[in-house]
């Protein structure tokens, strides 16, 4: 996504995206998102963006019955999901990625 600002950008099938310029340590929203794409490096590379935190906010940021989902499909990672409320599962991946996982917000 290529947009400068934090405005919503309609796409296909009634969809909006908007790109936020804030760090995911930092976003704070209450049960407004539908969708998290979330796609950071892995925990590996980027283990600050796997916390247990993180995920909390997350859960916060989606509606009841909102989904997040991620090519990360390691165990810690899953099991920090659940911690803090999501139902999580594994799903077959894209090509070149064996699994991926979905949480949903119960």
């Amino acid at each position: 996504m290529t947009a400068s600002t934090e405005d919503a950008h309609p796409a296909v099938g009634g969809l909006t995206f908007r790109k936020l310029g804030t760090r995911v340590q930092d976003f704070a929203a209450n049960g407004g998102y539908d969708v998290i794409y979330y796609d950071a490096f892995g925990p590996s590379s980027q283990p600050e963006m796997w916390t247990t935190e993180v995920f909390q906010r997350m859960h916060d940021a989606l509606r009841h019955g909102g989904v997040l989902v991620t090519y990360c499909a390691k165990g810690d990672v899953r099991r920090a999901m659940e911690s803090v409320g999501l139902r999580v599962e594994r799903l077959q991946g894209p090509p070149g990625k064996r699994e991926m996982l979905r949480a949903t917000k119960p």
